[in-house]
């Protein structure tokens, strides 16, 4: 069965943000409050609507070969990424371009600011990398820690460092990444 013009449009604002009641609203279907919420709900619920979605997903995860195994690595980049790696021997940040590509994949901002005068200028770098604490849910996820009720099979709050260290490790080995 194909889908109405509208269905259509909906489809394509869910995907851009995956806000069903906005992508509901945006494609011109009119309710008000909670209706829209159902509405939308029940419209994502359709199963052309989600076999079109599936596979505009999966014409995007292709284009940009995102697979499972990418996604995971990093994850393990987040976890296993040492800030020591920003620096050359001698103490200095070293260039973005002197960086491995592991340690470039886990920064989220550099930021170069010039300060003080011309004739004296100062200069401060700023390097944020990504938080540890999500990639570790992320990786519990994909390691089957947490169940539907997000409740924890495994006390990860009770697992020793050294055991969480040697599981990164392990995984880390696996995709062919260098942990430092």
């Amino acid at each position: 069965m194909a889908l109405t013009p509208k269905q259509e449009r909906f489809v394509q604002e869910y995907l851009i943000d995956l806000n069903a009641t906005a992508a509901y609203k945006r494609a011109g279907y009119v309710a008000e409050g909670h209706a829209a919420e159902t509405n939308a709900s029940r419209l994502l619920s359709n199963a052309e609507v989600q076999s079109r979605i599936a596979a505009a997903q999966k014409k995007v995860a292709n284009k940009y070969e995102l697979t499972a195994e990418l996604i995971v690595k990093t994850i393990v980049q987040e976890l296993t990424f040492d800030p020591a790696r920003l620096y050359g021997e001698d103490g200095q940040l070293l260039q973005v371009t002197d960086l491995p590509e592991d340690v470039r994949m886990a920064l989220t901002s550099i930021e170069f600011e010039q300060i003080g005068s011309p004739d004296a200028p100062v200069f401060v770098r700023k390097v944020k990398w990504a938080q540890k604490q999500g990639a570790r849910e992320q990786a519990m996820k994909h390691l089957g820690m947490f169940l539907e009720d997000n409740k924890q099979r495994h006390p990860v709050t009770e697992m020793p460092d050294a055991a969480l260290d040697q599981l990164i490790a392990q995984k880390a080995k696996e995709l062919g990444i260098t942990v430092h």
